[in-house]
């Protein structure tokens, strides 16, 4: 469930707001069609045009490069698929109008033939969520994504909602709120999603959060975005695992540094990125971000975190201690592993490295060094080891855990061995 202060006036909202219209023939699932052949001109990228929020004539034009081009919000929301590319023309687009007047024709038989969308109704509005699809891909038209903006009105609305969804794209685009004040909405919710990249985008407030991963898995990477005056902040996690990285983005100009859990799960990494002065008091200390190059802002408060024991680097480490234990690959199923190394054998002293395993669940994780990453598949080759395959490079690594039956606790460590080679982690 959305974790919204969603009050009772809803109901009575709903009770009004939901008038049926004549059901109208099933269009769930399938891209606008044109009957005419495309000519030389209609191939090329539209003109910019002002936005056609009511709907209007099809704007839908499918050109060689395999995107679908619309220029009003009807189109837009009935080309989303799995796998669609949709590339909306420049200019200022209402989401609100369309929901609103698709709302009052059809009430729930418009989301009755829709498989991948949804009106969903709010404590002062309408909201779009996006379901259930693999590999959507949104484009603003232009490579200023200023020029395409998409807004909603109710200050309880998310501008776009994910639920359920896999390889998500969202490049050049500029989303945000018309209203300005309380509100409980989001700019980018995700919920139950997994792999989700951002590019180009920018994000305002009054979202309460730009971007709002909810029980979500697998990476989230934004490139060159700006997200800024957000109602609590810039990101807000709740329950979600897996790598979450930031290269040339500013977070800045939000009223907090937003909601972070710091669990060992989920690893933040920032390359390259300018932080608020807000911004860096949230960020700046915490245990589980790493960061590269970054311009931090001026802080009032210092935060004392603390650094949690499943990141405690071992100080004293001695092999000849530890004893290998037998496990499969449930063990390993939604852990994270940060690497270290003995940097003096006689005193077992170590050093934190920038090396990092996720292992998610059916088989899968990924390999990040230095900010750089590569997914992988692994499988159990006997009742004590582990083999892990890189997707892109190839290689072959086997897997070992251990323990040290002398600490009294649980702590295991894991050895990554590439031949006579091994890498610690625990």
């Amino acid at each position: 469930m959305k974790k919204r202060n969603i009050l009772i006036c809803t109901l009575l909202m709903g009770a009004v707001l939901t008038a049926c219209g004549e059901e109208q023939e099933s269009g769930r699932g399938r891209r606008p069609e044109s009957t005419a052949e495309p000519t030389e001109e209609a191939a090329k990228d539209p003109e910019p045009t002002e936005a056609d929020p009511a709907g209007g004539d099809s704007g839908v034009t499918t050109p060689a490069d395999n995107k679908i081009h619309v220029d009003n919000m009807e189109d837009f929301i009935e080309a989303i698929a799995p796998g669609a590319q949709i590339e909306l023309a420049t200019g200022q687009y209402n989401l609100s109008d369309y929901l609103g007047s698709a709302w009052a024709a059809e009430g729930e038989a418009w989301n009755d033939r829709h498989d991948y969308v949804e009106i969903r109704d709010v404590y002062d509005g309408l909201e779009l969520v996006i379901k259930d699809v693999d590999g959507l891909e949104l484009y603003g038209g232009a490579s200023d994504p200023l020029q395409t903006e998409i807004v909603t009105d109710p200050r309880y609305a998310s501008v776009l909602n994910f639920d359920d969804c896999e390889k998500v794209h969202v490049m050049s685009l500029n989303l945000g709120h018309n209203a300005r004040g309380d509100c409980s909405g989001d700019v980018l919710y995700f919920e139950d999603c997994r792999d989700v990249y951002v590019d180009n985008a920018d994000l305002y407030g009054c979202g309460v959060y730009g971007i709002d991963m909810d029980h979500c898995e697998g990476v989230l990477q934004c490139h060159d975005c700006k997200i800024h005056d957000c109602a609590y902040g810039p990101l807000m996690n709740w329950d979600s695992e897996g790598v979450w990285t930031f290269t040339r983005c500013e977070l800045v100009d939000s009223a907090s540094g937003g909601y972070f859990q710091e669990e060992d799960r989920l690893q933040l990494i920032f390359d390259r990125c300018t932080f608020g002065d807000r911004e860096t008091e949230n960020f700046m200390y915490r245990s589980d971000t790493k960061t590269n190059d970054c311009t931090w802002g001026d802080p009032t408060n210092y935060p004392d975190y603390e650094e949690p024991v499943e990141y405690m680097l071992p100080e004293e480490f001695h092999t000849d201690e530890l004893q290998v234990v037998a496990f499969d690959e449930y063990v390993l199923e939604y852990t994270f592993w940060n690497a270290f190394e003995i940097t003096d054998e006689d005193t077992g002293e170590t050093k934190a490295l920038d090396a990092w395993l996720s292992f998610e669940d059916q088989g899968t994780g990924m390999k990040i060094d230095d900010l750089d990453y590569e997914y992988f598949t692994y499988e159990m080759d006997s009742d004590y080891s582990a083999k892990i395959y890189m997707d892109d490079s190839g290689k072959e690594y086997s897997v070992i855990l251990y323990s040290n039956p002398n600490e009294g606790d649980s702590t295991m460590y894991l050895q990554l061995m590439d031949g006579q080679n091994g890498t610690w982690y625990y």
